[in-house]
């Protein structure tokens, strides 16, 4: 008997545990896992800072928040194109309204990807522009999407003139919401708020389309002065264009 004993104390624990274990992993596979599972909601029930109808209206206001949330976004893109679909009844030339499905962070003020192409007879520098004005011409065309060149970036180039009084210059991007106007001559008339517009004189882009307000001016730039022109169109947050087809 005191061998038993010696030999119970040295390894009893161990079967004991030995079997626990056995029990468990047996009542897990008859129960798929149930009753543990069972086990830990009972648990951690008791343990989550809500009760249940605490946590039912934290749910509902949640989902209420969401719905809120898809309707105002439903709200504003419906917006967006009906003022779009009033500006293609009034302008003369036949335009397309077109979804911008691609733009890269790194080109963000450069490049922008329409969702039309060849097939909605679209051509390389077809005009594109959005609510508010001018924005940009197309550069490159597949059958189904267009890449265009915003006039929001560096290399854009655009003939504009002040409305007020006619004087003409170009336009160049500054990479944001704003433009540099340099004027062919000397003015002396210009101030902020005038009004900016593509040129008569251009080459690419039709006369008369809105492309800024002037926002401040330096008469004494050489050679000639310039002004800081913000554009009309909101091109940092466009989700829809409409094409000129010359």
């Amino acid at each position: 008997m005191p061998i038993v004993r010696r030999w119970w104390q040295k390894y009893g624990l161990q079967i004991i545990l030995g079997l626990g274990s056995i029990a468990i992993a047996w009542l897990i596979f008859q129960t798929k896992g149930a009753a543990i599972l069972e086990m830990f909601a009972s648990v951690t029930r008791n343990l989550q800072p809500y009760s249940e109808n605490e946590r039912k209206i934290i749910l509902t206001n949640s989902l209420f928040q969401e719905l809120q949330t898809e309707i105002s976004e439903l709200k504003a893109q419906n917006q967006q194109l009906q003022e779009l679909l009033n500006y293609k009844k009034k302008a003369k030339n036949e335009v397309i309204l077109a979804p911008i499905i691609g733009r890269s962070p790194d080109e963000w003020w450069r490049l922008i990807t329409i969702g039309i192409g060849t097939n909605e007879g679209v051509k390389k520098d077809d005009i594109v522009t959005g609510i508010g004005g001018l924005v940009g011409r197309i550069v490159e065309v597949t059958p189904n999407t267009s890449r265009v060149l915003l006039i929001s970036d560096s290399s854009s180039r655009v003939g504009a003139t002040i409305t007020r009084n006619r004087y003409m210059g170009f336009i160049r991007g500054n990479s944001n919401q704003t433009a540099i106007m340099s004027f062919y001559a000397k003015v002396s008339d210009v101030q902020i708020g005038d009004m900016v517009t593509t040129s008569s004189v251009s080459s690419i882009f039709p006369p008369g389309i809105p492309i800024g307000k002037v926002v401040s001016i330096d008469l004494n730039k050489s050679p000639a002065p310039e002004a800081t022109i913000q554009f009309t169109a909101p091109i940092n947050f466009l989700e829809w264009v409409t094409v000129y087809k010359k």
